[in-house]
């Protein structure tokens, strides 16, 4: 196989693996499999981790959160894995030893997790996707996407979309202080990230970070198009984990 024929199927396999993991509704099977009802119907319609706690209570939507974080980490270190020990990412045949696959399939899940096929294309709105990103390959990241979330959370009285779209700014501001620092010295971070600068071929700061991160960003911005015209309107409600929609049904 040829140079650019390996890369454009290995690519390919890539955004097939991030996009199915993406699209794993977690929310819609938690509702199902332990409430009994599809979420979709019931608060604001939205199969993500808020509307999971507004209408199941706070445990559900805290479970739905770290799962949707977790597919998106576990999406990036299967690839990176599969690149590392499979010993196509110790061949000439792909490009930098293949070290963009697995940003390209942490992407392609935020797509798969915004655009579901299994729900029709209507899914969540990727925030904990993209914490999942930046928190999943740092450990700095994961540290700065905890505590700049909850800090805005709290100072803006539970609003999770401000909270959402203010910390996404803080961890892109992050990935391209990185990617700044990486472009013009030695220094690519990789003690930075979860493998500590310990194994071949490890996860470093770089063009592909801050790319996928921009882009992730900006759908995070696109799916929370409806939220910040409330926002301004001042008719944007806080998020009321205290008690479940759904006994109310």
């Amino acid at each position: 196989m040829d140079y650019i024929s390996a890369n454009i199927l290995a690519s390919a396999l890539a955004i097939l693996l991030g996009y199915l993991f993406g699209s794993i509704p977690t929310s819609v099977l938690l509702g199902k499999w332990f409430y009994h009802k599809d979420l979709r119907k019931y608060g604001s319609g939205n199969p993500g981790g808020t509307n999971a706690g507004r209408v199941f209570g706070k445990k559900a939507g805290f479970i739905v959160i770290f799962l949707d974080i977790l597919k998106t980490c576990l999406v990036f270190w299967i690839t990176w894995l599969i690149t590392r020990f499979s010993g196509i990412g110790t061949s000439e045949i792909l490009y930098e030893s293949g070290a963009y696959l697995p940003w390209l399939a942490v992407f392609f899940a935020t797509i798969g997790h915004c655009y579901p096929v299994w729900l029709k294309f209507k899914g969540g709105k990727g925030v904990a996707c993209f914490m999942g990103i930046v928190g999943g390959t740092s450990w700095l990241g994961f540290i700065l996407c905890f505590f700049s979330f909850l800090s805005v959370l709290f100072l803006k009285k539970k609003i999770v979309s401000f909270s959402s779209l203010v910390s996404g700014a803080i961890l892109l501001v992050f990935e391209i202080v990185m990617a700044i620092i990486s472009f013009t010295t030695s220094f690519h971070g990789e003690i930075l990230s979860w493998t500590f600068g310990l194994a071949p071929n490890m996860v470093y700061f770089g063009l592909e970070s801050l790319l996928v991160t921009l882009f992730a960003y900006l759908v995070l911005v696109i799916r929370h198009i409806p939220n910040i015209k409330r926002l301004r309107n001042g008719t944007e409600k806080p998020a009321n984990w205290s008690t479940r929609e759904s006994d109310n049904i």
